[in-house]
C-alpha cells in the first residue's frame, strides 16, 4: 500500500471475519489503542517517530542467516470450563504460528500468482518458555483459576492483574472465555494486541475458541486470529488502514477500501484502483479481514517491518541469545533440572497416562522414571505412556542426567486412580437432610475458597436442608461456584434410561440480571467434563417468580424441577463411571439453592416406583410405622437409620432387630416418642434411598 505517515486516530475494529454477516465479530487492537491514546496522546508522537525511522530503512532489511526465536507463555484463565483448553490445543496453535511466519503453511500453495513474488518467509519462530521468571522449570502454560470470572475487559484488563511475565523476556498470551469491547462498544471481540510502542502490560489476549484448530477452536478460523494479533504485536497495521488513501507503511500490500471488504475472499475483488500497478486486494494477507482459511501470507515489507521492531526496545531483548538461555528455549552447558507433568492426574483403573519430561536448563540425555503401580514401574523413555490398573494414589519420580550432572524431581501423591465403575448405582438421591455432603466427602468443591457452595440447615425443598451458591445482590460478579457429585454406574439399570434431576430455587433481582447454572458430566473419573445443561433468567427462576434482592425461598412452590430427563438421549446412558459438576456463574444477583439431586430412572423427589423399594405406612401415623423394602433386591448388607428434620440421627437399627429376609421393620413410638417429620434411610454397598414420614400426636 502507498506510504504516508499515519496521523489519523485508529477507530477501526480489528477483526478476522468469517463472513460479511458476522461484522460484529472483531478483534480489538485498534479499539484498545484508541482508548490508550485518549489517556496518553503522546503515544501518537512515539508511533510517528518509529514510522519515520522505519521508512528510512524499509528496503534495507534483508533475509537473515538465522531466524528470530521468541519465548512464549500462555496464561490460560479459567473456571474449569471449556476455556481451560488442552496443552495439545496450545501446541497446535504454536504449529500454526510457526508455519505462518515461516511460509510453511499448506495453503500458501493457493496464493494467487499476482502475489507469489511478494510472499515472505518472515524467519520468526515461537517456542514455549521452559524457565519461568523465578528460575523454575515450566511447560510454558500457566493455568490460572479466576474467581473473578473468565471475561476480560480491554479497559480494566483484569486478567493481566492475575498473571504477567516480564515483557522483555516473554511474549505473554492470555487465553480467556470472552472479551468485553472497550468504551461500551458492541460485538464479539476475538482478540487484541499491544503495539510495540505502547507502555501497557505487553502481549496478546485471545478467546479460547480462536486458539489453534483443534479442541474448542472455531473450525473456520484455522488459528489465524493469533497469527493476525501477533502481527500487530510485532508492529503491523491492517492492509485496509484508513482505506484507499491511507497506509499500512508497507509498499507491497495493495490498499483495501474498508474493514470487511474482503471478508468472503472475493476472487477478483479490487476495492482500490489508486495503487500502481493496480492490483486486486490481497485478501490472502494475514493482516486483512478474511476467512482464516483464506489467509496465507505476509509480504516482504511486512517481514522487514517486523524485523525492524525486533531490533527496538522492548522487543529486541526477547530474541537475544542470553534471553533464550535464561528462558530455557536454548539449553545451557549445565546439569538439567528435573520437572514433569502428565496429560491427566485422576484416572479410572485401566486408563493410560501420558507423562512428559519438562526438564530445563541443561538438556537431558538419560531419563529414569519411577512409576509404581503402573504397567511400567521403571522406564528410561523420555515421555513414557503407562497404564494404571489398581485404584489408589501413586508417587511419580524422575531423574534426568547429562554429561554435566543429574537432578531428581518427585511428587508423592501425583496420580489418583479411581475404580473403573462408579461408586454408586443410579438409584440415588441426595436431599441433604442427613449431613453436610462437603464435610463428609460425598461431594467435592470444584472452586476455590471464597466461591464455594454452602450447606444450609433451615431451607429445603423436601425438608429443611439444601445447598446454595451464596451470591449477594450487587456483589461477586463473575465468580463461579462449583461442586462435583459422587460417581455412578448406569449399567445396572437393565436398559432403563437414567435421569439426572434436581430441584432449584432462584429469583432474579431485576430483568437484566441473572445468574447462570451449568451442569457437566464426566465419564472418565473427572478427567474431562462435557456440558449437558444451562439455565438462566426465567428458565432458572421458579415459576411465577417476582424480582427480589437477596432471595430466600419460603415455600415449596418456589422450587423448580430441573435436569436431564434422559441421559440416553445424550449418549451417556450406559456409562460405567459418571459424575456431575454443577457450576453457578454469578452476575451479582441472587443466591441459587439446590436440593434433591437425583440420579436414577425416576425424577427427583417423586412418590413413584422409586419408593416401592422403600415403603413406609401408615404415613402419617399417630402410633408406629412399618418400614418395608425389597430384601431380594437389596441383599443382606443393608443399614437402616432414622433421622429427624434437623439432620440428627435418631435410630441406627442393627440387622438383628428386624426381619431382613422379609425386609420388614416395625418402628414404634417408644423408640421415637416426639411428633414431627422424620426420614428413614436405607443404604447398601451400591444403593441409598431416603423417604420422609410424619409422626403426629
Amino acid at each position: 500500500m502507498n506510504l504516508r505517515p499515519i496521523y489519523k486516530v485508529f477507530i477501526l475494529a480489528c477483526s478476522l471475519m468469517l463472513s460479511p454477516l458476522m461484522a460484529q465479530h472483531h478483534c480489538g487492537t485498534d479499539e484498545f489503542y484508541q482508548e490508550q491514546l485518549n489517556l496518553n496522546p503522546s503515544l501518537k508522537v512515539i508511533e510517528n517517530q518509529y514510522n519515520e525511522e522505519w521508512k528510512a530503512q524499509m528496503n534495507s532489511v534483508q533475509s537473515r542467516a538465522s531466524i528470530y526465536t521468541i519465548p512464549v507463555v500462555f496464561h490460560v484463565i479459567h473456571t474449569n470450563g471449556p476455556e481451560n483448553i488442552s496443552r495439545e490445543q496450545i501446541l497446535d496453535q504454536l504449529r500454526v504460528l510457526n508455519e505462518d511466519f515461516n511460509k510453511k503453511n499448506a495453503n500458501i500453495a493457493n496464493l494467487r500468482s499476482a502475489f507469489t513474488s511478494r510472499a515472505a518467509d518472515c524467519q520468526i519462530a515461537f517456542e514455549l518458555a521452559k524457565v519461568d521468571p523465578n528460575g523454575n522449570c515450566t511447560d510454558g502454560v500457566n493455568r490460572i483459576y479466576s474467581s473473578a470470572g473468565v471475561e476480560t475487559s480491554m479497559t480494566s484488563e483484569p486478567v493481566k492483574q492475575l498473571i504477567y511475565w516480564d515483557k522483555n523476556k516473554y511474549l505473554n498470551i492470555w487465553v480467556v472465555s470472552s472479551i468485553a469491547p472497550s468504551g461500551g462498544g458492541s460485538g464479539t471481540v476475538l482478540g487484541y494486541a499491544v503495539f510495540p510502542w505502547m507502555n501497557n502490560r505487553d502481549g496478546v489476549v485471545v478467546r479460547h475458541d480462536r486458539v489453534g484448530s483443534i479442541g474448542t477452536a472455531a473450525s473456520t478460523d484455522g488459528g489465524r486470529t493469533l497469527t493476525h494479533e501477533v502481527g500487530h504485536w510485532l508492529g503491523l497495521y491492517h492492509t485496509f488502514q484508513d482505506g484507499c488513501t491511507g497506509g499500512d507503511q508497507c509498499d507491497d500490500t495493495p490498499p483495501v477500501n474498508g474493514t470487511f471488504t474482503n471478508a468472503s475472499c472475493p476472487a477478483n475483488g479490487n476495492s482500490c484502483s489508486n495503487d500502481s500497478p493496480d492490483l486486486p486486494d490481497m485478501w490472502e494477507n494475514f493482516m486483512d479481514y478474511s476467512d482464516g482459511k483464506c489467509m496465507s501470507a505476509f509480504t516482504t515489507n511486512q517481514r522487514s517491518r517486523m524485523h525492524y521492531f525486533l531490533g527496538q526496545t522492548p522487543r529486541k531483548n526477547l530474541v537475544t541469545s542470553s534471553n533464550l538461555s535464561s528462558t530455557g528455549v536454548v539449553n545451557s552447558n549445565v546439569a538439567p533440572k528435573g520437572l514433569f507433568n502428565a496429560d491427566k492426574r485422576v484416572v479410572c483403573a485401566g486408563d493410560a497416562v501420558q507423562f512428559y519430561d519438562l526438564s530445563c536448563k541443561g538438556g537431558p540425555t538419560v531419563w529414569s522414571w519411577s512409576l509404581p503401580g503402573s504397567s511400567s514401574p521403571n522406564s528410561s523413555q523420555k515421555d513414557p505412556k503407562v497404564i494404571y490398573q489398581t485404584p489408589g494414589t501413586y508417587k511419580v519420580s524422575l531423574t534426568v542426567q547429562n554429561n554435566y550432572g543429574s537432578n531428581s524431581y518427585s511428587q508423592d501423591t501425583y496420580i489418583t486412580v479411581l475404580k473403573a465403575n462408579g461408586e454408586n448405582q443410579a438409584k440415588w438421591e441426595e436431599d441433604f437432610e442427613a449431613a453436610d455432603p462437603f464435610g463428609s466427602g460425598a461431594f467435592a468443591h470444584s472452586s476455590p475458597a471464597g466461591s464455594q457452595f454452602s450447606y444450609l440447615n433451615t431451607i429445603g425443598f423436601s425438608g429443611t436442608h439444601s445447598i446454595k451458591a451464596p451470591i449477594i445482590t450487587n456483589t461477586g460478579v463473575g465468580k463461579v461456584y462449583s461442586f462435583t457429585t459422587p460417581s455412578f454406574d448406569f449399567t445396572s439399570l437393565g436398559g432403563q434410561s437414567p435421569r439426572m434431576t434436581f430441584y432449584v430455587s432462584y429469583a432474579q433481582p431485576s430483568a437484566d440480571v441473572s445468574e447462570t447454572l451449568r451442569v457437566f458430566i464426566s465419564t472418565d473419573c473427572g478427567g474431562s467434563f462435557t456440558q449437558i445443561l444451562e439455565r438462566s433468567g426465567s428458565a432458572l427462576s421458579y415459576t411465577g417468580a417476582t424480582y427480589a434482592s437477596n432471595f430466600v425461598p419460603s415455600a415449596s412452590n418456589q422450587w423448580k424441577l430441573s435436569g436431564i430427563p434422559s441421559l440416553n438421549s445424550l449418549g451417556f446412558g450406559s456409562a460405567t463411571n459418571a459424575m456431575f459438576r454443577f457450576d453457578v456463574v454469578s452476575s451479582g444477583g441472587n443466591p441459587v439453592y439446590i436440593d434433591n439431586i437425583n440420579c436414577s430412572p425416576w425424577y427427583a423427589g417423586t412418590e413413584n416406583t422409586e419408593w416401592e423399594e422403600l415403603s413406609i405406612y401408615p404415613n402419617p401415623s399417630d402410633k408406629g410405622v412399618t418400614i418395608r423394602y425389597d430384601a431380594q433386591h437389596w441383599g443382606p448388607n443393608v443399614e437402616l437409620t432414622v433421622w429427624d428434620a434437623q439432620g440428627r440421627l435418631c435410630e441406627k437399627i442393627n440387622a438383628t432387630h428386624w426381619d431382613q429376609t422379609a425386609g420388614v421393620f416395625q418402628l414404634d413410638r417408644n423408640q421415637i416418642p416426639e411428633s414431627g417429620v422424620y426420614f428413614a434411610e436405607l443404604k447398601s454397598d451400591t444403593y441409598r434411598i431416603r423417604k420422609p414420614f410424619v409422626l403426629i400426636p
